[in-house]
């Protein structure tokens, strides 16, 4: 909990202060350093176990901030990133961690990023200065910055419900991605990759038991080395294997954990497991509940602090949970993200499939069954973009091209492999660990994720592919790693997610044999104010025709399930919110 700003170059100390204004809400504490040609700015929490409670300067004058936390935790991070940038020395590093090091006398900057992007740090060049932060409203702080939309990153947005890549949709930004170095010197800047993860099959892993060995361990160290000696433990249980497997270690690690749980009523999913596991682990369980008028009173302020638009349905409810673990005393949580992307679930057997059926006519190629697999807008522009819109987005193969690094990439050779190093990179690092650390951060939260682990993510591509998918089965070797810790009937459950009822909270409930119930879902209000065909013309990117079908309940005949119309619906929502903060409004809290 804890952001950074700073820059190099021709800047203004003032720019500081508003760039660390735009973000109290992240510490109670503010560290400054500046000089001629450079400015520095650390906010914290003053106290918080783990983290750096100044600015570091070096004798030789350079200075050096890190917000976030290493893993394991060592008393001052801001001291050992300036060792290690003098050496170039990354290859150890793991936790959640953006740092920036000024050398002034070198007229140098150095950004770095932690290897799966937990933390985020922004960049723009701006009136013959080098300016970065941590949250992109820091940067629109800065008065004389000119705001204009990127079309081609809303572009982007509306295929996946997050902005894929290194652009943000306010042109000129851009943002480093995870495992990504900066260095600039003298108005140059230059980029590299720190840290990569590569398939490196292990045949000694063949042996099942071997593997079920060493993957209990390595999760064990992954869970002990993100202790920062909080005196409690929240933990995010949702009931599924991933976060259960968390709950197992923490209480291996002799944590004292308060589970936390969301609970949707009758529309919840995985509330039974989600007790049982607590029952089995003799783990205080409390159940947030959420209902839709509740999402609907903290939208703005959800959107505002998300500072990108994260279109998925989750992340309401998310911010509720992180609001309810703040009010319990807790001051960091833990959540069991990253066992689809590392141990092969979620994308795994539809684009398996693809791969099998590529060039047949009734299946799409790997790239177009990926891309489809967002369950957004993909291959729906014409009914959805404006002609302007279609205009300004920019030329085709957009999209496809985010895929190449990794799909195509020789860091994996199988295609089980090439797909989960997709899903790390994209769907996890640019989309589920950001949006987790600014839900939390935005309640005064740290945010523990200790499935994305440098050495047991490094681990999951040295196992042999049946041990992810095995069968029908996904992330087997998990599940066998867990058998006998869990529940039975937990552990070798199929994946269900947490299912948030969003198309009823908008609609209304589904009507039954064909009629419909009369009443409109408590989320209808931010649906007449944001998406009204008033609000669609004058922003002027959509076809409110099509919006307005799907207000009706109508999605695309081949599309079977209602609860797409939701989370489609939710996507343009959050969009458009995001819009009259960040682009009306310059970042302005609401």
């Amino acid at each position: 909990m804890s952001g950074i700003c700073g820059f190099v170059g021709d800047g203004e100390p003032a720019w500081i202060d508003a760039m660390l204004a735009a973000i109290d809400y992240r510490g109670d504490s503010s560290s400054r350093a500046h000089g001629p040609r450079f400015g520095l700015g650390y906010r914290f929490y003053k106290g918080r176990p783990g983290k750096a409670q100044a600015i570091y300067q070096a004798p030789d004058g350079a200075y050096t901030a890190v917000a976030g936390t290493l893993a394991p935790p060592i008393d001052d991070p801001a001291l050992a990133i300036d060792v290690r940038s003098r050496t170039s020395d990354w290859a150890a590093l793991d936790g959640a961690f953006g740092a920036a090091r000024i050398d002034p006398a070198r007229d140098e900057l150095t950004l770095l990023r932690d290897p799966f992007g937990v933390r985020s740090l922004y960049y723009v060049e701006h009136r013959g200065a080098l300016l970065f932060a941590t949250e992109l409203k820091q940067l629109l702080a800065v008065p004389s910055l000119p705001v204009e939309l990127d079309y081609s990153a809303l572009h982007k947005y509306l295929t996946f419900s997050f902005v894929p890549g290194d652009a943000v949709p306010v042109r000129g930004i851009k943002r480093l991605l995870p495992g990504e170095v900066l260095h600039a010197r003298a108005g140059k800047v230059e980029l590299s990759s720190w840290f990569e993860l590569r398939e490196e099959l292990d045949p000694a892993l063949e042996d099942r038991a071997h593997a079920v060995k060493r993957l209990r361990s390595l999760g064990r160290n992954a869970v002990q080395k993100r202790l920062q000696g909080e005196a409690r433990a929240g933990l995010y249980l949702s009931g599924g294997i991933d976060s259960s497997a968390v709950a197992h270690w923490l209480k291996r690690a002799g944590a004292d954990v308060q589970a936390l749980s969301l609970d949707f009523g009758p529309m919840s999913v995985e509330r039974e497991q989600a007790r049982e596991v607590a029952q089995h682990l003799g783990l205080p369980l409390e159940w947030v509940k959420v209902e839709a008028r509740d999402v609907l009173d903290v939208l703005p302020e959800l959107v505002w602090k998300l500072d990108l638009p994260f279109g998925d349905a989750v992340t309401g409810p998310q911010f509720l949970l992180g609001r309810a673990a703040a009010r319990a005393g807790l001051s960091a949580v833990w959540n069991g993200e990253g066992g689809d992307q590392f141990f092969g679930g979620w994308t795994s057997k539809p684009m398996i499939a693809a791969a099998l059926y590529e060039g047949t006519v009734e299946h799409a190629s790997p790239e177009e069954q990926y891309l489809r697999s967002y369950h957004r807008f993909y291959g729906l522009e014409d009914q959805l973009y404006s002609e302007d819109f279609q205009h300004r987005c920019g030329g085709p193969g957009q999209r496809r091209v985010l895929l190449a690094p990794y799909l195509d990439d020789d860091r994996a050779r199988g295609f089980l492999n090439r797909v989960r190093l997709t899903d790390v990179s994209l769907k996890g690092s640019q989309n589920i660990l950001p949006r987790a650390e600014r839900v939390a951060n935005g309640h005064g939260l740290d945010v523990r994720v200790p499935l994305f682990d440098r050495e047991l993510a490094e681990f999951s591509f040295q196992l042999p592919p049946s041990l992810k998918l095995h069968g029908a089965c996904e992330k087997y070797v998990l599940k066998l790693a867990m058998q006998g810790r869990l529940p039975e009937a937990v552990v070798w459950r199929r994946k269900f997610g947490m299912s948030v009822p969003m198309t009823d909270w908008l609609l209304g409930p589904k009507p039954e044999r064909g009629v419909a119930s009369g009443a409109r879902g408590g989320l209808a209000p931010v649906l007449d104010e944001l998406l009204s065909e008033t609000a669609l013309r004058a922003r002027g990117l959509f076809r409110p025709e099509y919006i307005a079908q799907l207000a009706r309940g109508q999605d695309e005949p081949f599309e079977t399930r209602r609860r797409r119309i939701g989370e489609k619906l939710w996507a343009l929502i959050v969009l458009e919110q995001w819009l009259r903060i960040f682009i009306d409004r310059r970042g302005v809290q609401p």
